[in-house]
């Protein structure tokens, strides 16, 4: 009997094992793609990147799993797995989705928030502000973002979210000539009136003004990929 348990024990270790490294390797992955370290269309294949993770190809295997049910990647049948190429459609299905959801968050956080709500909203917005880099200022913006959806009491809506969100993070790394954008008066000042709208607890003109705020944004990235190639 005890050394049935000893087996058990084991067994559960060396899964636990697997499980966190298969979220390791999931996790650096994810990311290479959204910064553009793989870039779309990418072939990815599992023993170059146990090679490269150090690790044997059944995490890597999990991961890649994992990616393709998010749409990261998709599989190449017999070859391996091909980071998914990106198209103008994407930047529209991706605004789109987000102009479906993010007025009526934004809404309820004004209705919701208080004092609490609009202190985490100055804090995200000062340290967009004060943002030293690219990576600081996606960062910051999205977890603005992020905030002024968190006291809208959704949290199916706020993954959703935190998804299209990463993909717009990836389009800033693949189109270094919106870089500006994100820094500039035009996207602070949009965040300013949000957090004032929410402030003042007027639900509908907080909708409006992130209605404008995408759709302006869409366009800046809609203008950026029509004259760029993003292979």
């Amino acid at each position: 009997m005890a050394s049935r348990k000893m087996i058990q024990l084991e067994t559960n270790a060396s899964l636990e094992k697997t499980v966190s490294l298969t979220d390791q390797i999931y996790d650096r992955v994810r990311q290479e793609i959204i910064q553009a370290g793989w870039r779309p269309g990418s072939v990815l294949l599992e023993p170059e990147l146990a090679v490269l993770y150090g690790v044997s190809k059944t995490p890597v295997r999990e991961a890649l799993r994992l990616l393709v049910q998010e749409d990261w990647v998709v599989i190449l049948p017999r070859k391996g797995y091909l980071v998914r190429p990106l198209r103008l459609g994407d930047i529209s299905e991706v605004f789109g989705l987000r102009m479906m959801i993010e007025p009526s968050l934004i809404a309820d956080t004004a209705r919701n928030a208080g004092a609490a709500g609009v202190a985490l909203l100055a804090q995200r917005l000062n340290e967009q502000r004060e943002a030293v880099d690219l990576q600081h200022s996606l960062d910051s913006a999205r977890d603005f973002h992020l905030a002024s959806a968190q006291f809208a009491r959704n949290r199916r809506a706020e993954r959703v979210l935190e998804r299209l969100l990463d993909e717009v993070r990836r389009l800033h790394y693949l189109m270094p000539e919106v870089e500006s954008h994100i820094t500039s008066s035009v996207e602070l000042e949009a965040h300013e009136r949000i957090m004032k709208a929410i402030d003042a607890s007027k639900p509908d003109e907080a909708a409006d003004l992130m209605r404008s705020h995408l759709a302006e944004v869409a366009q800046t990235m809609i203008d950026a990929f029509s004259v760029i190639r993003i292979d």
